[in-house]
C-alpha cells in the first residue's frame, strides 16, 4: 500500500496541476480562446436573440388583437395588400383575428431552436407539427416579423421542415436565406 501512495500521489498532484492549467506552463491562455469560450458566447447570443424574436412576436400578436394596424406596421416587415387598402378594414381586422387565434397559443418553450444572422431570424419548433417564425432586421438591427408557417412532418418517408444543415442556403448570395426571400413579396 505504501508503495502504490507513493506513486498515486505524484500522479495526482500532476493531474490536479493539468486540469487546472498551471500559469506556468501557459495553459491559461491558450484556453480563453478555445471552443468552449465560443460555445459559451454562443448559447448567450443565441438566448438574447431568441428573447428579442419572443418579445417581438408578443408585441405583434397584442396589436394583432387589438386591430392596432399602426402597432402592426412598426413591427412588420411587410404589410398584406389587404391590410394595406383602407377599404378592407373589415378584412384585415379579420386576418389580424386569425392571426391571434393561431399564434398565441404558442409560448416561447415551444421554440427550442433558432437560426440567425445579421439580417434574419428563424424559430421553430419540434415536430410533428412545426411552427417557424421568420424575421428580419431592420438597419438599426430591430427585429421585424415577416411571417409564420406551419408544417406537418411525415415520419414515414423522413420528411423534414426545417432542415438545419441548409436552413441558411442563400442560392443568390443576396444574404437572404431561401426560406426567407420566399416568403417576400
Amino acid at each position: 500500500m505504501r508503495k502504490q501512495n507513493s506513486i498515486l500521489i505524484p500522479l495526482l498532484a500532476i493531474g490536479v496541476v493539468f486540469l487546472l492549467g498551471y500559469k506556468g506552463f501557459g495553459w491559461e491562455n491558450s484556453l480563453k480562446d478555445t471552443e468552449i469560450a465560443n460555445i459559451i458566447t454562443t448559447l448567450s447570443t443565441t438566448d438574447r436573440d431568441m428573447r428579442e424574436a419572443w418579445t417581438t412576436f408578443e408585441n405583434y400578436l397584442e396589436f394583432a388583437r387589438a386591430h392596432n394596424l399602426s402597432g402592426i406596421r412598426s413591427l412588420s416587415h411587410q404589410i398584406s395588400a389587404t391590410c394595406n387598402d383602407p377599404s378592407r378594414e373589415k378584412e384585415c381586422f379579420a386576418l389580424m383575428d386569425s392571426v391571434y387565434a393561431f399564434a398565441s397559443q404558442f409560448k416561447l418553450g415551444d421554440f427550442k431552436h433558432i437560426q440567425s444572422d445579421e439580417r434574419q431570424v428563424i424559430m421553430f419548433t419540434d415536430g410533428p407539427t412545426v411552427a417557424i417564425l421568420y424575421f428580419t432586421k431592420d438597419e438599426r438591427g430591430s427585429l421585424k416579423v415577416l411571417g409564420m408557417r406551419f408544417c406537418l412532418e411525415d415520419e414515414t418517408v423522413q420528411k423534414k421542415c426545417v432542415d438545419t444543415d441548409s436552413i441558411k442556403h442563400d442560392e443568390n448570395n443576396n444574404g437572404w436565406w431561401d426560406s426567407v426571400e420566399s416568403l417576400f413579396y
